[in-house]
């Protein structure tokens, strides 16, 4: 039986780390908010209505921002280790990034049995960024399954990126198995977020290529109770 940790346990970064968790929020947050501040130019030269185009750029822009905000408030914030953080809600943060990202299709059917559990701190935030992760592979859009089960010695998931053109960064097995985190960019943020994640509460990963349209990203979440 694994050890499992009733808070997460300490991880030690480095500033350069932090560095590109703040670059990746900002760069994706400024594409939506810009997409606001345009709205608002348009209605203030054109005079434009109630029900033009302006006001829709700027509903959806808003909603786009708001759902990104809250995805990296679970996936990088303390309130995303904690216990308290429910499978629910990871799953509908990720259906709401994803409902702004049109080329990015979120297949994940609710499952009442894994939502009922109890996941040791952590658990969801790396199950999280390890979907952020793999979507970074889908450079010409595609779909991510999420696949779970729950049983008494944990939670076996298993990340499905399905897509043509899939690029998959050389350090990301590497980064998931926890051996290195260097070289580190943008697109492999949310994978180094997840290494941490996993070192930290002694759960290994592993991504693999089944074949040229399909990545996986496979673990096991720790929890605390089984029903």
């Amino acid at each position: 039986m694994d050890t499992i940790h009733t808070s997460l346990p300490s991880v030690t970064v480095d500033l350069s780390f932090l560095h590109l968790v703040v670059s990746q929020l900002c760069h994706d947050l400024v594409s939506p908010i810009g997409a606001v501040n345009n709205g608002v130019e348009l209605i203030e030269e054109l005079g434009a209505t109630l029900d033009s185009e302006a006001f829709d750029l700027i509903a959806q822009s808003g909603q786009a921002a708001a759902a990104k905000l809250q995805c990296f408030r679970l996936a990088w914030g303390r309130g995303g280790a904690s216990s308290d953080t429910r499978l629910a809600d990871v799953r509908q943060v990720l259906i709401d990034y994803f409902a702004g990202e049109t080329r990015i299709d979120l297949n994940w059917p609710s499952d009442p049995a894994a939502e009922a559990v109890d996941y040791a701190p952590g658990a969801l935030q790396l199950l999280l960024n390890a979907v952020l992760a793999v979507a970074t592979t889908l450079t010409r859009g595609g779909q991510i399954s999420v696949k779970m089960d729950v049983t008494e010695i944990g939670a076996p998931f298993e990340i499905d990126a399905t897509g043509q053109n899939l690029r998959v960064p050389e350090i990301l097995p590497e980064l998931l198995a926890g051996r290195t985190r260097a070289s580190l960019d943008h697109r492999t943020v949310a994978a180094g977020f997840a290494s941490l994640l996993g070192r930290a509460l002694g759960v290994p990963l592993t991504v693999s290529q089944p074949s040229t349209e399909l990545v996986r990203i496979a673990g096991r979440l720790p929890i605390l109770s089984f029903p």
